[in-house]
């Protein structure tokens, strides 16, 4: 048994599975396993998982069809034998190679059932994008649980590959495979629903490389059916959470899901697409829903989108935009 399970699904990233398992391979900290999960990929991902595992005796392979991120996670899930697990996404790496000693320090020194550290944005090629803000900073130094988390911590930044679980504290919880995307917002508020003994690294262990052909660039109407489905996620949750300080805010989060979401409607990549949108995700209905539930949460103020028809409010953000627009262009003459 291991002492970290270091879980890496693989599809079809030849380009860059080299360069995240050598990130691995180089951490200080030593006692882990390497499960290396192809899922489904038809380039030549597949052989380079079973090169790489000749290199060291700690990683091992599996091949499964192609079922989606969720699916190789949650395979890999039960296969881990480790006191903890960790997700690595196979087109990213770690930058530090004290990153595992910095959280296990962490993680035991204070027993936690779960440490998260931070990111940075990268670019195809390794090269800094940005580097977000340590505004949770304060939290470093204090134990606290499952609201401190999700509310000062996670703020909004959901990624799954920053946490260090303690494997007995999610138990059986496992990833929605129906999601293929934005499953780890799902995967978080059902975590934090429990009160997680917890604590916060205010370290940027992990570059996120961002490529011009994610999921996030490309336009499917299953993403978005995927983002307001988490509206009902967050209110069935929101009356589920061991800690009631996070009713109002998993309230408050499945209703700006609908605002959030709904822009992205209203953005370049689907506006051409809006009359089948609203039809096949029956956007009318859900704003209805979503109406109803702002009288739960009396103490939050709302965006006019919220009481308006979907079109309108996708129209009210081209309006914003093109405003914005406007005032930059006479900004720059």
């Amino acid at each position: 048994m291991s002492f970290i399970s270091i879980i890496i699904p693989v599809y079809n990233v030849e380009a860059y599975l080299e360069e995240c398992v050598e990130s691995v391979l180089a951490q200080t900290f030593k006692d882990v396993e390497i499960l290396l999960i192809n899922d489904g990929s038809t380039d030549t991902s597949g052989y380079l998982c079973e090169d790489i595992a000749l290199t060291d005796s700690r990683i091992k392979v599996f091949h499964k069809l192609n079922g989606g991120l969720s699916s190789a996670r949650n395979y890999g899930m039960d296969r881990a034998s480790g006191k903890y697990i960790i997700f690595l996404d196979s087109d990213d790496y770690w930058e530090k190679s004290d990153a595992l000693f910095l959280l296990v320090e962490k993680v035991e020194k204070e027993n936690l059932d779960v440490v998260r550290g931070e990111y940075v944005d990268v670019d195809g090629v390794g090269n800094r994008l940005k580097t977000p803000d340590l505004s949770a900073e304060k939290l470093k130094d204090k134990v606290f649980g499952s609201y401190e988390m999700v509310k000062d911590v996670i703020n909004g930044r959901f990624f799954s590959w920053l946490f260090l679980f303690r494997r007995s504290a999610i138990e059986n919880l496992r990833f929605d495979e129906s999601r293929k995307f934005q499953e780890d917002i799902d995967f978080a508020i059902r975590v934090f629903s429990k009160n997680q003994r917890c604590g916060y690294l205010p370290v940027q262990f992990y570059a996120y490389r961002q490529r011009e052909n994610s999921i996030m660039s490309t336009p499917r109407i299953s993403n978005l059916e995927n983002s307001f489905s988490l509206c009902d996620v967050f209110h069935e949750y929101a009356y589920k959470v061991e800690d009631k300080r996070l009713t109002p805010y998993y309230l408050y989060r499945g209703i700006m899901m609908y605002y959030w979401t709904l822009e992205t409607v209203a953005s370049d990549l689907y506006i051409s697409q809006y009359k089948v949108i609203e039809k096949e995700l029956s956007l009318k209905q859900l704003r209805c829903k979503v109406h109803k539930w702002i009288e739960k949460v009396p103490e939050a103020h709302f965006p006019i989108h919220l009481y308006v028809s979907p079109h309108i409010g996708v129209l009210l953000f081209r309006l914003r935009w093109w405003g914005g627009r406007v005032l930059r262009t006479l900004k720059m003459k």
